[in-house]
């Protein structure tokens, strides 16, 4: 059986719910775009994907987090207060310690598939 190239293309939603690419072209808007842009941006930086790795292990302190990435609190909270804004961490508070982890395991699945290109990408 034959397969169009449109048999393959899939987008993954945070919902968790999938739909064929040309679903896609018509329930993307210009907000879900900007706000899709503005995920990965903050997802993006290499201080902010070390601390996305530690909490693949489950929620941390702030103070368990901070001498892993080797920055300043002030950077850390930072990194993690950007994170929170864009949804991709939750944060509760224990007292003086502020514990955080991923709002969703598609975080995870996201950076598991950038993981994909990347090893296709180079070769390995």
């Amino acid at each position: 059986m034959q397969r169009s190239y449109l048999d393959y293309c899939t987008v993954y939603w945070w919902e968790d719910s999938r739909v064929t690419l040309t679903e896609t072209f018509e329930r993307l808007d210009e907000e879900r775009l900007n706000q899709r842009a503005r995920i990965l941006k903050v997802m993006g930086d290499p201080n902010r994907q070390k601390i996305l790795e530690m909490l693949k292990k489950g929620e941390q302190c702030q103070c368990e987090i901070i001498p892993e990435i080797n920055q300043s609190q002030p950077t850390v909270s930072r990194h993690l207060g950007l994170m929170e804004e864009a949804g991709i961490l939750v944060s509760r508070k224990e007292g003086t310690k502020v514990f955080y982890a991923a709002s969703h395991d598609g975080v995870f699945e996201v950076i598991d598939w950038v993981d994909k290109i990347v090893v296709r990408s180079e070769g390995f």
